[in-house]
């Protein structure tokens, strides 16, 4: 009997996270150069369709970086679509999806005062050329006791 569950819960789990991988229906691939430009692409017979390429950009210059920029389409568990695009460059990394929590709105109140704060005009303290540090918080140099109980 314990040999029959073993073998029945065994078969489960291994039905559950060991599914067979899907069939690839297309396939597509351009190594292209040693600079970083390479692009791919592929598409499952379950639905899944993603695609990536890289390239330099301001190729030749100080600022010369990698650009890549890639998208994957697929289904949830659920049945839900899910849809994600990706950009990677010198500002890192920008990710975009239908699924991916985006913040609350800023309340209104809030956002006027961010806007005043904005039109404020920024006046810097003059510092004296004898004491740097004006600005600076003094600090207590007072020593505190606890009272012994």
């Amino acid at each position: 009997m314990r040999a029959l569950l073993l073998v029945t819960l065994c078969g489960l789990v291994h039905g559950q996270y060991f599914q067979e991988p899907e069939k690839i229906v297309s396939y597509s691939r351009d190594l292209g150069d040693t600079r970083g430009h390479y692009s791919f692409a592929y598409e499952t017979e379950g639905g899944i369709v993603q695609q990536e390429s890289g390239s330099r950009k301001y190729a030749g210059t100080a600022d010369e970086t990698q650009l890549i920029q890639g998208s994957v389409q697929y289904n949830a568990p659920d049945g839900t679509p899910i849809a994600m695009s990706w950009t990677a460059d010198e500002f890192g990394t920008q990710v975009s999806g239908t699924h991916i929590p985006t913040p609350p709105p800023i309340p209104p109140a809030i956002q006027r005062a961010l806007e005043w704060i904005a039109k404020q005009p920024t006046t810097p303290e003059p510092l004296e050329k004898d004491n740097p540090t004006q600005n600076a918080v003094p600090r207590d140099s007072r020593q505190y006791r606890l009272p012994l109980k």
